[in-house]
């Protein structure tokens, strides 16, 4: 056989390289490993805040269990039993350590273990925004995409101003409208207060549904106009004008080609847009009468029980921590592309 039909002997590679490829971590592990210690780091800088802005709140858990009118002795006694005598790093490292172990503090005001408070006000929590995550994509996802392939037509106008008018409107205010419209058109409708779903599930759907639409409305608003605009991107590709030339309707290639590839975007507006729903809440759970802990923050804070107040706050955080590394999840999954994975 000759030279010139020999295979190429394959590259030999010498053993410091070949060693280094294999110590260094797959791109997702990567990818994956980077968000992770992200999250870790800015959990621990929110632990820091919600520390230090609780304590800097005019007035102490002291000056109201007190009185006005007790001794200075009594002050003192309260003020060792709370433990709020000694240095604030000597007391956010305590604090710190107990919230690693589970332990986030006796409320000072019900005497409860604010985990028991949290456990059970954060199922309600759960249950508003998932159902106003899926009003939102109920209705901003498939707007948004009819809007693109109408795009300039009476339906994509009425859709834009749809959105505009989500968008312009704050959440308790579409909350206090709700409540207005259903007293009158509907006066028999429950709008305020709430029941427990294992205890009464019609009554609980009933108060489910006006907090649902003031949450998922705005939220849809930006997933559909985000969605629209991804659309419109989605369809100057190569490969939808191959597949509308190959025969294929406009929705046809849409629901095979344009979803998909129009969804990156939404995804990650989506995922920030829902972990800014559980701070929402805060606003609707108290137009709503909503026992979350959206109204455990704000009671909290007014009653300045620093230990529950504190947890909230770090939980609200956590949420949207978590929320963005579900989307760093997701992203490799419908473009691999994203952190060096392809």
């Amino acid at each position: 056989m000759s030279s010139a039909t020999q295979a190429p002997s394959p590259k030999v590679r010498p053993p410091e390289e070949r060693a280094a490829r294999r110590l260094t971590p797959p791109p997702l592990v990567l990818f994956l490993g980077t968000r992770l210690l992200r999250g870790v780091l800015v959990m621990f800088l929110l632990s820091i805040i919600a520390f230090g802005l609780v304590h800097m709140l005019p007035g102490n858990s002291v000056d109201l269990l007190a009185g006005p009118y007790s001794t200075p002795e009594t002050r003192a006694q309260l003020t060792r039993d709370l433990g709020l005598d000694g240095p604030l790093i000597e007391q956010y490292t305590h604090w710190l350590a107990n919230v690693l172990r589970g332990d986030f503090g006796i409320s000072v005001f019900n005497g409860q273990p604010v985990r028991t408070l949290i456990a059970d006000r954060l199922p309600n929590t759960l249950e508003l925004a998932i159902a106003a995550t899926i009003v939102s994509i109920a209705w901003g996802v498939p707007f948004g995409a009819i809007a693109a392939m109408k795009r300039g037509r009476f339906f994509d106008r009425v859709a834009r101003s749809a959105t505009f008018l989500g968008l312009a409107t704050p959440v308790f205010a579409f909350g206090v409208a709700l409540v207005l419209f259903a007293s009158m058109v509907v006066p028999s409708w429950p709008t305020l207060g709430w029941a427990p779903f294992t205890a009464d599930p019609v009554r609980n759907v009933q108060a489910l549904v006006l907090p649902a639409l003031a949450l998922g409305l705005p939220l849809g608003s930006t997933i559909c106009r985000y969605m629209r605009a991804s659309m419109l991107e989605v369809y100057e590709q190569d490969y939808m004008r191959t597949a509308l030339a190959t025969g294929a309707t406009r929705l046809q290639a849409t629901v095979r080609h344009g979803l998909r590839n129009a969804s990156g975007p939404v995804v990650t507006i989506a995922g920030l847009q829902l972990a800014g729903m559980v701070g929402q809440s805060i606003l609707i759970e108290n137009v709503f009468a909503i026992p979350g802990i959206g109204q455990l923050t704000v009671t909290s804070i007014l009653q300045k029980d620093y230990a529950a107040a504190q947890a909230c706050i770090l939980l609200l955080g956590g949420v949207f921590v978590v929320m963005n590394l579900v989307v760093d999840l997701f992203y490799p999954l419908i473009n691999p592309k994203v952190g060096g994975l392809r």
